[in-house]
Order: structure tokens, then C-alpha cells, then sequence
């Protein structure tokens, strides 16, 4: 029996222990999955969504913006193809007036005061045609600046054309997504939640139950304390005839072996209980893998994840945000470059109209003069009003140069306050919602990571605990060899039983005194009948007391 003392007494202690660490295990899962569908709450879905909007927003006007651009570009380079045609007329006329300039030249050969005139003439058409050669050279450059923004131009719209649209489809979804993940996440969270009650519920029953561990260690120091009380008896002198302690012994020896009877039959019937509660462990713990499986669906990996998805998307749109900003700046110097070269067209072109109405108003004082030398002056008068006449379609041109130069201008001036600026910054809520993203991704990793090895946990833990926790096999046995043990030292109840019981009075008091339980109680009246009405021992409790005491003594 004290081999059974002590077997019972670890096997039971290492069970309740291994019980509260399915316990404790079952907690952490549980707080894991508060902090897992924490990730997500409403407000963070909320934010997460909005700060995702206006980042498609953002994106959703880069073609718009870079169409824009490409429109103004396209209006500037038509601009200077036309002034570049004027430009043509403009050298045409001046060929012209070369001409005539070598005619006055010549016609006025013979007359002193006109040479000096052909010679200034000459020099101011030559200086007309220097600057229009220079205005020409200007636009020439000017329209292959504009080639190459145009080209640049092209390239940018036809990369948002072709990765934007999709970008943004992706992101809407994604976004849109997230809150109904978040919610299934949750829903799944909860059933698992659900299950874990049901587990430590259990759990708590079988602990509960396994006072029927300290039930039965107790039982079996007070049938050991019986034997002790009876030698303690016997060595006082209480029976003093040999045959009568023999007896006295038997009926103890009967008590004890009765008493351990029903002890085996109470851990028995309760051993079923905790086995058959211990078997539905099994299942829910398989359910709660099948749950993790789906929960870990919803979550995705790092190929499926919706986070990952939408990381990756926007960490596409920031690579993007990048070249545009580097495409930006670059064309942002193209539209300072062209907006500068359109100003010095304007300064060329006003120095041209200057040049033109000083060679109109020298052919006209040419007149007046050729007027007052009379027919001698005939043929310089005819060449010098000729000289007035083409003078005076350079003006034509050289208006639709200056209505070309203020569209330019205009044009530019649109490139140079459009909103590249914004463009410029787009990359900083990309960047914010990128790393918001990772950061909501990196937790939703680690907490589904903790629940896979938790789960796992759990479900290792609980088979451990059923395959260990097999009480009848472990102790029934124990009790039942005692039981054998203590029929091969028994004979016949003696008939003098009441006899001996009022001979053993204070032996019987002694015994019952130490129970704890009304069914040791009833056994012992069976042998050692003691009088109840007295107060024997201890004070009487009755069985709500007892048990309520017992399972406040209990070690589990």
C-alpha cells in the first residue's frame, strides 16, 4: 500500500501538471489570436484603406498629368514648326533685299551723296539676315530640344499607359479586399477561440476530476492509519488474550480490504469519466490544426498574401514614382531650357522688326532724297521704294513669329507651373503606405508563424496528454494487487464482532475519527459499529461539507 501511496501520488501530480501546461498553452494561443485579428482591426482596416486611396488616386492621375505634359510639347513643337516656316519667308525677303542693296549700289554709282547710303543699307540688311540666321539657329536647337522632351515625353506616358492601369486595378481590389479578410480572419479566430473554451473547459472538469487521485491517496493512508492505530492498541494492552487480538485483527484486516474495494471501485468510475473526456481532446485539438489551415488561407503566405500582394504593388509604384521623378526632373530642365530659348526668340525677333524698320525708313529718306536730284535721282528712287516695299513683308512674318513666341510662352508657362511638383513628391505616400503595408505584413507573418507553432504546440501536447493520462492502467492494477494481498491474509469474520467492537471501543473511535468521507464511515460501521450519537473525534460534516473541503485540500 505504500508503494500505491506513492505511485498514485506522482502519477497524479505529473498528470495535473502536464494538464495545466495544455492549460497554459491553450491561453497563449488564445492571446495570439487576439493580437493576430488585432492586426487588422477595424480602425487600422480603415486607415490601411484610406491611406491605399488616395495613394490610387495619386497614381490613377500620372497618365492624365503625363498626357498633359505631352499635349503642351506637342503644341510647342507645332508652334516651331510654323515659326520655322516664317523663318524661311523671313530669309527669302532678306535675299531680296541683298539684292536690291547691290542694285542701289550700282545705280547710284554716279551720285556722290548715295554712295555712303548703299554702303549703310547694305550693312543693316547684312545685319537683319546675321540675326535671323542667329533667330533660326536658336529654333533650330530649340525644336531638337523639343524632340528629345517629346521622345522622353512619349516614353513616360507609354510606361504609365502600360503599368499604371493595372497598378491601380491592383490596389483597388487589394483594398477592398481587406476589410473582408480582416473579417473572415476574425470569424475564423473566433471558432478557434470557441474550440479552445470547449478544450479548457474540458480540461478544467478532468483537474477537477482528479481530486479523485488525492481521494484515493487519502483513503489509503487512513486504512494504513487503521493498522497502525490497531497495533498502537494491541501493544497498550487493549486485548490482552491472544485469540481475541487475532480476531480484532481480522475484522480491521476485513475493514481495510473492504475500505480499499470501494476505493478501487470510486477511481475506477471516475478514471472512465476523465478517459472519456480525455478522448474528445483528440478531435477538437485536430479541429483546431483544421482551423489554423484555414485561418493561415486567409492569411496567405508571402505568394498568396494579400499584404504581400499589395506590397509588392505598391513597391512596383514606388520603383515607378522613382523613374518618373528622375524622368520629371529631367524634363522639368527641357521645359526651362525651351521656355529660355522661346524668351530669345522673342529678344531675336524684336531685333529683326528693329532692323527691319531701319532699312524701311533709310529706303524712305533714299526717296525724298532720289525727289529732290530729279531724274538723276529716277532709277536709286525706284530701287529704294522697291527696298521699302520688301522691307515691309518682313513684317508679316515677323508678327506670326511673335504670335508663335507668345504661345510658346503661354505653352511654357503651363509646363513650367503644371503639377510636376506634386509629381516630384508622390514617391513620399507611396513610401508611407509601402511601409505601413510591410508593417501590418510583418506582424500577420510572425502571428501566424506563433499560431502554426502553438497550434502545433496544442496539438502535440493534447495526444501526449492522452496517451500519458491512462490512470486505470497505471494504478488500477497497484490497488488490485494490494486487494489480493490483503485476501491471501484473510480468514472468516469472526462471529464476536460486536463483541470485540465494544471491547475495541476506543480503537474503533480512534479509526473513525480520521475519515473524511461518509462512505468510509458507513464501511466502518459494517465492522467496528461506533456510537454516532456521540461526538466521536472530529466534528461531524456532512457530505456537501466534506467534499467541498476534500476538493479545497485537493493538491490539483
Amino acid at each position: 500500500m505504500t508503494a500505491a501511496h506513492s505511485r498514485i501520488e506522482k502519477v497524479f501530480l505529473d498528470g495535473g501538471a502536464l494538464l495545466v501546461s495544455v492549460m497554459e498553452i491553450l491561453n497563449g494561443l488564445a492571446d495570439n489570436l487576439d493580437r493576430l485579428t488585432g492586426i487588422l482591426d477595424g480602425e487600422t482596416t480603415t486607415q490601411t484603406v484610406a491611406e491605399l486611396r488616395r495613394t490610387i488616386s495619386d497614381l490613377a492621375a500620372l497618365p492624365e498629368r503625363a498626357a498633359a505634359r505631352q499635349s503642351s510639347f506637342t503644341q510647342i513643337s507645332d508652334l516651331c514648326d510654323s515659326t520655322a516656316a516664317h523663318v524661311q519667308e523671313m530669309l527669302e525677303i532678306i535675299r531680296y533685299l541683298k539684292t536690291f542693296a547691290v542694285t542701289v549700289k550700282i545705280t547710284g554709282a554716279g551720285l556722290a551723296e548715295f554712295s555712303g547710303f548703299a554702303d549703310e543699307i547694305r550693312e543693316r540688311i547684312q545685319s537683319g539676315a546675321t540675326e535671323i540666321d542667329r533667330f533660326a539657329n536658336q529654333l533650330a536647337t530649340m525644336r531638337g530640344q523639343l524632340d528629345t522632351v517629346r521622345s522622353f515625353s512619349d516614353g513616360i506616358l507609354a510606361d504609365f499607359s502600360a503599368t499604371i492601369p493595372a497598378i491601380v486595378r491592383s490596389l483597388q481590389e487589394s483594398s477592398e479586399q481587406l476589410a473582408k479578410q480582416h473579417q473572415t480572419m476574425a470569424r475564423t479566430a473566433n471558432e478557434v477561440k470557441a474550440v479552445t473554451r470547449t478544450v479548457q473547459s474540458k480540461i478544467g472538469t478532468v483537474l477537477s476530476a482528479l481530486q479523485i487521485g488525492d481521494i484515493t491517496r487519502q483513503r489509503i493512508e487512513h486504512i494504513q492509519s487503521g493498522f497502525v492505530h490497531l497495533n498502537e492498541f494491541l501493544d497498550a494492552g487493549g486485548l490482552p488474550d491472544a485469540s481475541l487480538a487475532a480476531d480484532l485483527r481480522q475484522i480491521v484486516l476485513h475493514l481495510g480490504h473492504a475500505q480499499l474495494e470501494e476505493t478501487l471501485n470510486d477511481f475506477r468510475t471516475q478514471c472512465g469519466s476523465i478517459t472519456a473526456n480525455m478522448a474528445s481532446f483528440t478531435s477538437e485539438a485536430a479541429h483546431i490544426l483544421h482551423l489554423r489551415d484555414d485561418l493561415n488561407q486567409s492569411g496567405g503566405n508571402d505568394d498568396t498574401s494579400l499584404l504581400h500582394r499589395m506590397a509588392h504593388d505598391i513597391s512596383h509604384a514606388c520603383e515607378l514614382s522613382k523613374r518618373v521623378q528622375e524622368r520629371s526632373q529631367e524634363s522639368d530642365s527641357m521645359v526651362a531650357s525651351v521656355t529660355h530659348s522661346a524668351q530669345s526668340l522673342q529678344a531675336g525677333i524684336e531685333i529683326i522688326r528693329a532692323i527691319k524698320t531701319d532699312i524701311h525708313y533709310m529706303a524712305l529718306n533714299s526717296n525724298l532724297r532720289c525727289s529732290r536730284l530729279g531724274d538723276a535721282g529716277r532709277s536709286v528712287n525706284v530701287v529704294s521704294g522697291e527696298l521699302r516695299s520688301f522691307a515691309a513683308k518682313l513684317e508679316a512674318p515677323a508678327d506670326n513669329i511673335v504670335n508663335d513666341m507668345r504661345h510658346v510662352e503661354e505653352a511654357s508657362s503651363f509646363l513650367a507651373n503644371d503639377d510636376s511638383d506634386d509629381i516630384d513628391h508622390i514617391d513620399e505616400p507611396l513610401n508611407a503606405a509601402l511601409n505601413a503595408i510591410r508593417a501590418v505584413a510583418a506582424d500577420m507573418d510572425k502571428g501566424l508563424a506563433d499560431f502554426n507553432r502553438e497550434g502545433d504546440l496544442v496539438f502535440s501536447r493534447i495526444t501526449e496528454t492522452v496517451r500519458k493520462l491512462d490512470f486505470e492502467t497505471a494504478l488500477g492494477g497497484v490497488l488490485e494487487e494490494c486487494l489480493r494481498i490483503a485476501r491471501t491474509k484473510m480468514q472468516p469474520l469472526p462471529a464476536t464482532v460486536l463483541d470485540l467492537a465494544l471491547s475495541a471501543q476506543s480503537l474503533s473511535e480512534r479509526i473513525y475519527a480520521i475519515y473524511t468521507m461518509q462512505q468510509e464511515r458507513d464501511i466502518h460501521q459494517k465492522f467496528l459499529p461506533v456510537d454516532v450519537t456521540q461526538e466521536v473525534g472530529t466534528p461531524q460534516l456532512n457530505q456537501t461539507d466534506e467534499d467541498d473541503d476534500l476538493f479545497a485540500a485537493a493538491l490539483f
